[in-house]
This record gives structure tokens, sequence and C-alpha cells, in this order.
């Protein structure tokens, strides 16, 4: 079965879409996914700091133990980081996943849908108002290179804080 996650996107729920349209033999499984019982979400994993974390190395010559205080010092300074530069997909490449994400929709959806309000020109709109951050990640090489960064890793180095200080 196919599942149109267009249809409704502020209100799509797979969950209760799947269960109660798709599984004709299950009832009581339509209904439990209805319930509040049931995480409604989608739950993800922010790796920004941890990949940051291990990349610090590559970028300066501070020597911290994992259970370094100063680690604290730093993650507080990345969390509270704005204006974070960020590396993105090309043009070209962005150009093709939209390109196949439409072939895939006309493959797989109606064409009355294709011409709907929520068809192929608002996955176009949606889609290139996502690709510049969704299709994104943070610019570490910038971040850590970063006169600013690089100070206060070199200040934290030099000040030698360590666990128990």
């Amino acid at each position: 079965s196919v599942v149109n996650m267009h249809e409704d996107p502020d209100n799509f729920d797979t969950n209760v879409r799947f269960a109660c349209e798709h599984l004709d033999r299950a009832p009581h499984l339509c209904e439990l996914s209805k319930s509040d019982d049931v995480s409604q979400s989608n739950v993800s994993k922010d790796l920004d700091w941890p990949i940051f974390r291990s990349r610090i190395r590559l970028y300066h010559s501070i020597r911290l133990q994992v259970n370094d205080i100063r680690w604290g010092l730093i993650e507080e300074k990345f969390r509270q980081m704005t204006d974070i530069p960020l590396s993105c997909l090309s043009s070209d490449l962005k150009d093709k996943i939209l390109e196949i994400s439409l072939e895939s929709e006309i493959a797989l959806t109606t064409e009355q849908w294709h011409n709907s309000k929520e068809g192929l020109e608002n996955l176009k709109s949606n889609f290139k108002e996502k690709s510049n951050s969704k299709l994104c990640s943070i610019d570490i090489r910038a971040i850590l290179t970063s006169t600013t960064w690089q100070n206060f890793l070199t200040d934290l180095e030099e000040n030698q804080i360590k666990e128990g200080s």
C-alpha cells in the first residue's frame, strides 16, 4: 500500500493512517493508534554536538581527557553559537533529489493529486524552502578554524583548567 503523506500534512499521522486505512482485519490496531497511549512523535537525535566534539582534535592541539571539565565549557560555547555556518548540498544535487522525488510522486499518486493544492507545486515549494536547512549540516571545519574558536581552545589549553581544579 502507498500512503500519501501529503494529504493534510499538518495533521498527518503515519500510525493512524496505516492502521485505520490499510489493516482491515485489525480494527483494534486502528483504535489503539488513535489513543493517547501511543507516542505520536518521530523522535530524532541531534548529532551535531557529538560529531563536533569528536572533531576538535583535528583542528586544535588541546588535549582533553574524557572526564575533563573543560568539555562542559566547550559544549556550553557550542550550544550558545548563533549564525552557525552550514555545509549544504550543491544546487545540482538538490535539483536531482527534487527531480527523483517528483518522478516518484507522479508514479505513486493520481493525476488528481498532482494537480491539486497539495500536489506537485506544493511539493516543489516545500522542498525548496526546506532544502536550505534540512539538507545541510553544521560546517565543523569553518567553526573550529575560526579565530574565535581557535582562541577559545588555546585559552582553555593554556589555563590548564582540569578535573578537580
